[in-house]
């Protein structure tokens, strides 16, 4: 869409000199060609964006210093990672919840299920292992280049690749991507033989550190890459995982507690239209808006969620300040969301049958509820805290 809304439909000689690329011929359809970056001519940023920035930096900034004070850290850590991998599954039409991926590493705490997993659900795991290996290479001062780039792609596409899709590299074929807006062309990415030089014109860009705030740096990034769409399957999320690379990389998020697929979810036919207006009419404004509006919304939503992880913890003291099993487990349950009666003996060490009271004491008392209907391997989760995350 353009800038008042109406879809772009122009022939490919049509495209405006502010499209930062072009069209050409192509049977079926004509393939865009992107210009490599830095974006040029350079953009000029609306003070309206400016601001968006400013609150958006704002938000990340109180998410950072709320989740440094709590005793959950670790925790939250996980399960805003394990929501994100989640979230980018769904846009990608998997069927899986926070609770499936909770379910199996309680199952699997050493992440070994072996190979009878459902797809969507590998799907969900290879992202939060993808992330987590990704997040742990910046930490120890890793730059994101085409091989890490390469090496996550592995990662995500392990026991879900489809046949003729490459892996760990470039695409060798065209790709036809369906327009979310009926009778609208497919648009298709650069061919193959031009894949290398655009990428390594990211990886530079990546590098130097961009040429605007991290922000909207990242905005940029996360636009070319899927405008390249350099693999064969699994851009929207190797994309969506470099916004979060990006940021950590360049040290803006201290702890990287914001995660924006869960906003690009719920606007999905947005997120694609407005990526393919900045192709088409050259509409960065409009863009960098919705990026940038995406990563405000989920700050603040991680502020929230912690916020009120923090009050639930807070209360669990209060109301179970005892030294009994019951009382200890309850200060625990943020630590603990998801589990089964035999993982109590090990976390509490205590015999079953008082790990079996402890469960029954605070089922009666609504703090946790078991999910599977068994009667054999239950599996209970923390009800409040899932209210919070999920």
């Amino acid at each position: 869409m353009g800038g008042d809304g109406r879809a772009i439909t122009m022939p490919s000689h049509e495209l405006p000199d502010r499209a930062p690329g072009k069209y050409v011929p192509y049977h079926p359809h004509p393939y865009y060609s992107p210009e490599a970056l830095p974006v040029e001519p350079t953009l000029d940023i609306a003070d309206q964006t400016r601001d968006l920035v400013a609150d958006a930096a704002y938000q990340i900034g109180r998410i950072d210093g709320i989740s440094s004070t709590v005793d959950f850290a670790t925790v939250l850590y996980t399960s805003l990672i394990r929501i994100e991998a989640v979230e980018s599954a769904q846009i990608e039409g998997a069927e899986v919840a926070y609770q499936d991926v909770e379910a199996y590493h309680t199952k699997h705490p050493s992440g070994d299920g072996g190979a009878n997993i459902e797809k969507d659900l590998r799907e969900a795991l290879n992202y939060e292992t993808a992330l987590t290996y990704g997040l742990d290479s910046i930490e120890q001062g890793e730059a994101i280049t085409l091989s890490l780039i390469k090496e996550l792609h592995s990662m995500l596409l392990e026991d879900v690749r489809n046949e003729g899709d490459v892996v760990g590299d470039f695409r060798d074929h065209m790709v036809h991507l369906t327009s979310p807006q009926p009778g609208q062309r497919p648009f298709v990415p650069p061919t193959p033989e031009g894949l290398d030089a655009l990428m390594r014109s990211l990886e530079s860009y990546i590098q130097m550190g961009g040429q605007y705030h991290p922000l909207v740096d990242a905005a940029i990034i996360h636009y070319f890459f899927e405008t390249v769409h350099p693999f064969s399957d699994g851009n929207g999320r190797l994309g969506r995982l470099l916004i979060i690379l990006y940021l950590a990389s360049e040290g803006y998020l201290e702890s990287p507690y914001i995660y924006p697929s869960a906003y690009f979810n719920r606007h999905k036919v947005e997120y694609v239209e407005r990526m393919r207006a900045v192709s088409e009419d050259g509409a960065w404004d409009e863009w960098l808006t919705f990026f940038l509006e995406g990563l405000r919304s989920q700050a603040a939503t991680s502020y929230d969620r912690t916020h009120r992880l923090r009050e639930l913890q807070e209360r669990y003291e209060k109301e179970y300040p005892g030294s009994t099993n019951t009382d200890q487990f309850a200060r625990q349950l943020l630590q603990y969301p998801y589990f089964t009666a035999p993982d109590l003996v090990e976390y509490l060490d205590v015999s079953r049958r008082t790990a079996y009271k402890v469960v029954d004491d605070l089922e009666a008392d609504g703090l946790i509820e078991e999910v599977t209907g068994k009667e054999r391997g239950k599996e209970y989760k923390a009800v409040e805290v899932f209210d919070i995350l999920a």
